[in-house]
């Protein structure tokens, strides 16, 4: 089937059984996989595996509308359509590559522009602009580097932990983590070696300003034991904010796994504020040690139709995990969040708090699932989604669900949809306030309890500065 990045239906290709073909008409296939490959100077294992990812994404079904986790989006629309592979246009020398890196090929060590950062890492149109890490990470053995140099340089730990958390296999994984595999660009690894801290945040910026292009992010996290850090993980364009006329076609498909030793601890953020003609398709997975603890959090602003699968598998005893979610949609946006804890271990805990908030006529989906196995005793689960509608027009669904398999457990849910208190409203207007800056401090009430969760001042300030800018209409 062919997509086009339009805000009108395209033409649908056929094959020979009446199906949609999601291979017609677009010229990524094998041989642009090896060229892919070839264009990196990969190592043998890693093109073998981009090419067994290929065969997985042609050769498995597009989700069934049928099933609850689909039902609300078109998987159609994030298929590969007349949009290229930013790598393959980067490698054909259509753009410049500054790729911050030293004569020796490591990472400029220094303190990041004196910007606060440990680290950062900018990947414009499928090119690395700039790789840093301050000196004193560097000497206590981080590794912060694209992803293909790093599975040459550290082939072993990549090799083992690509692809363990998320397999891109067509019965496991699915078809879009699968396309992802085989299409990845430069990607970012980030290793993080026994009982290190690293105190300041390490940054990624992904951008892509290219029309009709197709970006690939993928992002592979290890923490040995006892190691601690906090990672900003952004995507946007040129677009955001921008005309819908003038903002890049896009197709992004991205995909974060992290792998947590024992007793290890990371925060990580996700800034989704892709451009209004962007579809998004995004899965993120985190696998918890014993006594290792995860917090996510996930700001969902930009796009025009996004789906994001977000889990945290508690995978060890006292393994912890808290999830954040706060989402704003305007216009005609989609958003479509899955998101799991599963608990396999006994004694382990999970806190999730997922807030949205619809004006004009925007529509959102959440699935919210919590599992605890059959052998994972004595766990404790809460799951909180909570929806605010600003206009008629836009529309919420909420699908809160558990499966307990042990009846030693404490889980509470809870899922609340509806429109903006018209007496606050009314109430804040008797003050002297326009209707705008009613809804404002209304939503600002909203999601703070969610941001308050947040310990790291300057990152809740960050944020809510981004919440704002999409409140005004500036993003």
């Amino acid at each position: 089937m062919t997509v086009a990045l339009e805000e009108t239906e395209p033409a649908r290709s056929q094959n020979s059984t009446g199906s949609p073909d999601p291979a017609a008409s677009t010229k990524t296939g094998p041989d642009a996989v090896r060229a892919l490959a070839q264009s990196g100077g990969e190592p043998v294992w890693l093109a073998e595996r981009r090419l067994a990812a290929w065969d997985s994404y042609e050769a498995a079904p597009l989700p069934d509308r049928v099933t609850h986790l689909w039902r609300y989006s078109e998987p159609e629309r994030f298929l590969l359509d007349r949009a290229k592979s930013l790598e393959l246009l980067g490698s054909s020398g259509e753009s410049g590559t500054d790729d911050g890196l030293g004569d020796n090929g490591q990472p400029v060590a220094d303190e990041a522009s004196g910007n606060g950062l440990a680290g950062e890492i900018t990947v414009d149109n499928g090119n690395v602009t700039r790789l840093a890490l301050a000196s004193e990470h560097w000497d206590a053995g981080v590794v912060l580097s694209d992803l293909r140099t790093a599975a040459t340089t550290h082939e072993e730990l990549v090799q083992r932990h690509l692809g363990s958390i998320i397999d891109g296999d067509a019965d496991g994984a699915g078809k879009f983590e699968a396309l992802n595999a085989a299409l990845f660009e430069r990607g970012v690894f980030l290793y993080i070696p026994r009982n290190v801290t690293v105190e300041a945040p390490i940054r990624l910026r992904w951008s892509v300003d290219r029309d009709l292009s197709a970006a690939f992010p993928r992002l592979l996290i290890v923490l040995e034991e006892g190691a601690q850090a906090t990672l900003i993980d952004e995507y946007g364009n040129s677009g955001a904010g921008s005309a819908a006329s003038t903002a890049p076609r896009c197709l992004a498909n991205c995909v974060v796994e992290g792998s947590l030793g024992a007793n290890s601890r990371l925060t990580y953020v996700n800034i989704q504020r892709w451009g209004n003609r962007t579809r998004s398709h995004a899965r993120q997975r985190f696998e918890v040690g014993r006594d290792a603890a995860v917090a996510t959090i996930n700001l969902g602003l930009g796009g025009r139709y996004n789906k994001s699968d977000i889990s945290n598998v508690q995978a060890g005893p006292n393994a912890q995990a808290e999830m954040i979610g706060v989402v704003y949609g305007s216009g005609g946006q989609h958003f479509d969040y899955r998101t799991e804890h599963i608990h396999r271990a006994s004694h382990s805990r999970s806190d999730m708090d997922f807030k949205v908030v619809l004006e004009n006529e925007a529509h959102s989906v959440y699935t919210g699932l919590i599992r605890i196995d059959l052998e994972a005793a004595h766990c404790e689960a809460y799951q909180e989604n909570r929806n605010l509608m600003l206009d008629p027009t836009c529309r919420a669904e909420s699908i809160p669900e558990l499966e307990i398999l042990n009846e030693e457990v404490r889980c509470t849910h809870g899922a609340t949809v509806g429109p903006i208190d018209e007496d606050q409203v009314y109430y804040l207007r008797t003050r002297g306030l326009s209707l705008r800056e009613a809804e404002r401090l209304i939503v600002e009430g909203f999601f703070g309890p969610a941001l308050d969760r947040i310990d790291d001042e300057s990152l809740r300030t960050e944020l809510w500065d981004m919440i704002d800018a999409k409140i005004e209409g500036r993003l």
